[in-house]
């Protein structure tokens, strides 16, 4: 059992009966009497249907018994995308359903845990987060609740996503997996976890 406090984006729980990602955790909310409590959203694996939640921070989750495979992505196929497992080589498919926002930010050869219930797989885990190219921009948009201005970008996997006014085509962005929000933008000579991964991975090979 983990208490709400000790929550983070990316935790599976048991929920229900039913097997809940953790998109978002805001901790320390101010509810009345009642304290400072803990606010998160999770997604069901399986059907990607959201819900909120707000907690006592000593409310306690159970944690699914999930197994962690390295794999990598390797292909969209209409409403399914293949993976291979990087130690048998093995490729299985997953539904866009059970991926969620994630299924938005895959790249060829990124770098996943499948997540595994006994010999059942459930999910596939992205990092959390990922640098990843704009394609494109749009003209600023609108200002957000910071007073900032923002405006629309398609990444090169054609998600999109709200970006600050200095990005422009081409930038590199880091970006959250789990929210689908813009992070910060990277160096032209960064490198992405599963660029790494899939280097280390080649020279193996050779």
């Amino acid at each position: 059992m983990i208490p709400a406090a000790q929550l983070k984006k990316g935790d599976v729980l048991k929920v229900k009966d039913e097997l809940c990602m953790v998109s978002e955790v805001t901790k320390g909310v101010t509810a009345g009497r009642v304290g400072a409590t803990t606010k998160i959203k999770l997604r069901n694996v399986k059907t990607g249907a959201c819900q909120e939640k707000s907690c006592k921070q000593d409310e306690k989750f159970e944690e699914a018994e999930l197994s962690r495979r390295k794999s990598e992505y390797l292909y969209k196929d209409g409403e399914k995308y293949a993976f291979m497992d990087s130690e048998s080589y093995e490729q299985f498919s997953v539904e866009k359903n059970c991926l969620g926002k994630a299924a938005e930010y895959l790249t060829e050869g990124l770098a996943v845990y499948a997540l595994c219930q006994g010999e059942d797989l459930i999910t596939v885990q992205l990092p959390v987060s990922i640098n990843i190219k704009v394609k494109t921009t749009m003209p600023p948009m609108k200002t957000d609740s910071s007073g900032n201005m923002g405006k629309q970008a398609t990444l090169e996997t054609g998600a999109e996503i709200m970006v600050p006014l200095f990005i422009k085509e081409g930038d590199l962005v880091k970006v959250d997996t789990i929210t689908g929000e813009y992070m910060e933008r990277m160096s032209d000579n960064s490198f992405s976890k599963h660029e790494l991964h899939n280097s280390k991975e080649k020279e193996k090979k050779k």
